[in-house]
């Protein structure tokens, strides 16, 4: 059975895929296309497409054809804002359907979502007389899997709705820890002048903590919040053209080298924005959100080059490490749709593999990492200013 394009237009499309479910056959299978929005360096020429494109074509056979293009895009952008992909998924699952696949097509402008009705394998008919064949002659497949825990896309999200989306959006332990590399950097120098380091916080707070997080959530509701396209927007520029004043500001202090880090810094939280693989990479992300700011702080406070050198690569080794713990949590978190096996050990005792299990360890590490690097920073900060 197929559909196209209905999910968007229906009050409730929970009941609308349990209704479905219900008359597909056991083993049948569900495909459905429905548009997408592109992520990346794509998403800016999606809305360009939507929001004039199709208008303006429209408006070339008649005005009621350029209504239905600009309604397009906003339909789009409104459907996913309120039921993300991610919860699209679970919708498909709760219905029944399992090795329920989502593949985006056309880059990210269409997806294709297939599932399978559950209890039954796929395929011919069991042979007759099987003792396993049910009365239509399928054979029924058990499946030891576990859901994915449904506490959010991370530890810290709170549930979606309110001011709760924007704390999410924050990414609060990881900004912090962000942060932290700040502090680190003006920790070098002998007696860091306090108004640098203040600007600098706010500035990579600013660019970070808002900015780029405003920007990604733009690109597939990773946090699945529900705060209005728009609204990210004006956050994220916002929040990037204060965190450059602050940088103009610094480089009026500091000196026209500076100039040089404000400008790395704005194109860093860009690429973030646009998932440019160059700064999503592991390495990418180490050295833009763990190397950069010990070394843009460190110069603005005038620390020696070697020992800024030094706490930057030491800064970039820790922000890969959370990279690397926090990796595979997002995806389980986040994307996983079942998950299911067990461990066998030598005494034959069994263990069953479930999502809490194996996301619990490098979550708890990431809990005492951020507060640890947060602590350090900040106790060795205020060593330099108490002349200890």
């Amino acid at each position: 059975m197929t559909f196209t394009y209905l999910l968007r237009y229906v009050d409730d499309p929970v009941a609308t895929l349990r209704e479905l479910a219900r008359v597909l056959r056991p083993g049948g299978r569900l495909a459905a296309l429905e548009f997408g929005i592109p992520r990346g360096p794509l998403y800016p020429l999606w809305l360009l497409h939507t929001r004039v494109g199709l208008p303006l074509l429209g408006r070339l056979f008649s005005a009621r054809w350029s209504a239905v293009g600009a309604f397009l895009g906003p339909s789009i952008e409104r459907f996913y804002r309120d039921h993300p992909q991610r919860e699209i998924e679970g919708y498909w699952r709760d219905a029944g359907l399992c090795d329920v696949r989502s593949r985006h097509m056309s880059f990210g402008g269409a997806i294709v979502m297939t599932g399978t009705k559950g209890g039954v394998a796929e395929g011919p008919r069991a042979a007759e007389g099987s003792p396993r064949a049910g009365a239509w002659g399928y054979r029924r497949v058990e499946r030891v899997s576990a859901t994915p825990p449904s506490s959010g896309a991370a530890f810290y999200a709170l549930r979606p709705g309110g001011w709760r989306d924007y704390w999410t959006l924050l990414h609060p332990p990881y900004t912090a820890w962000h942060l932290s590399y700040v502090v680190m950097g003006a920790a070098i120098a002998p007696y860091p002048d306090p108004r640098l380091v203040v600007g600098a916080l706010l500035a990579f707070f600013l660019a970070v903590g808002i900015a780029a997080h405003s920007f990604d959530e733009l690109q597939g509701r990773p946090l699945g919040t529900r705060i209005p396209s728009g609204i990210l927007v004006v956050l994220g520029a916002l929040a990037l053209v204060g965190a450059l004043a602050l940088g103009l500001a610094a480089t009026a202090i500091v000196g026209p080298a500076y100039l040089l880090f404000v400008v790395l810094g704005a194109a860093l939280v860009l690429f973030y924005a646009f998932e440019v693989p160059l700064v999503h990479s592991d390495l990418g992300f180490a050295l833009a959100w763990g190397g950069f700011p010990v070394l843009a702080t460190a110069f603005a406070v005038g620390a020696a080059p070697v020992p800024s050198a030094l706490v930057a690569f030491a800064a970039s080794l820790v922000s890969l490490a959370q990279r690397r713990l926090s990796t595979p949590v997002r995806r389980i978190r986040r994307r996983a749709a079942t998950v299911s096996g067990e461990i066998r050990y030598r005494d034959g005792a069994r263990e069953p593999i479930e999502p809490r299990t194996i996301i619990a360890s490098p979550e708890a590490a990431l809990r005492l990492l951020w507060l640890a690097m947060v602590a350090l920073a900040v106790g060795a900060l205020l060593a330099r200013w108490s002349g200890g």
